[in-house]
């Protein structure tokens, strides 16, 4: 209890305000952040996730490194997983393999499973998919290292929303939507049990993907920074953390 207390703190710190959590209705879901795993040694998720999540309707928490036993337990007291974006830094294979073991976890348990970008990549490798470095002769931006030292924006793009019932067509419907991003690595073969929900417009590099039966999601593009933009990348997020392909 002691651990989900301390990740209940750090996650109102990340959302900029202890009173937004003293402020949540007990019924928010609580939603589960892989530790971010990087080398400042620091148990953290990222701010904007944190606040996407809160403006969402739901309550993160920082689910930190520990043993399958304590991970489980940790879950019980949540009701969805997220698994975020990052870098591939010092790191990056032993947050990789901390994120598959999690996701384990909260398949077992039925959770919803969000993963963005990383996470989306994660979520494939894990149910047996693979995964492929964006080709450098594409003609499409995927990722814009100038812009985003500039402004902190990432690369912008039209992406196509596939035919088909899914969480994508339930809130953008079918055709194109201006999306975000800013990743060298991409969903090669879908995972068995997975559909391709959106891919980039004119090109073959897959946006978002999830489950048949099973409500798990993933999203190349960023929906927790994004939603300022477009209202409904936070509807996106406050259906796929409740495992709802419907209103």
């Amino acid at each position: 209890m002691k651990t989900i207390m301390t990740a209940l703190i750090s996650a109102a710190t990340l959302a900029g305000s202890v009173c937004a959590a003293k402020e949540t209705d007990a019924g928010r879901p609580i939603v589960a952040i892989v530790d971010y795993l990087q080398t400042n040694g620091v148990v953290s998720a990222r701010r904007n996730m944190a606040e996407a999540i809160l403006k969402a309707g739901c309550l993160p928490v920082v689910l930190p490194e520990m043993e399958d036993a304590a991970v489980d337990q940790f879950l019980s007291h949540c009701d969805s997983l997220m698994v975020g974006g990052g870098i591939q830094g010092q790191d990056y294979p032993r947050r990789c393999a901390y994120e598959e073991r999690v996701i384990s976890l909260a398949v077992k348990r039925g959770m919803p499973i969000v993963g963005i970008c990383h996470g989306c990549q994660v979520i494939n490798r894990h149910f047996g998919g693979t995964l492929a470095p964006v080709p450098s002769d594409r003609k499409l931006v995927h990722k814009d290292e100038a812009r985003f030292e500039r402004s902190g924006e990432r690369a912008e793009h039209l992406a196509t929303v596939l035919p088909g019932a899914s969480l994508m067509t339930a809130v953008f419907g079918e055709g194109t939507v201006k999306v975000n991003s800013s990743h060298t690595m991409r969903c090669q073969k879908t995972a068995p049990g997975f559909l391709v929900t959106a891919k980039a417009e004119g090109d073959d590099v897959i946006e978002a993907i999830e489950h048949e039966r099973l409500p798990i999601f993933g999203f190349q593009f960023h929906p927790e920074v994004y939603w300022t933009k477009d209202a409904r990348f936070l509807e996106l997020l406050r259906r796929a953390l409740r495992g709802l392909r419907t209103p």
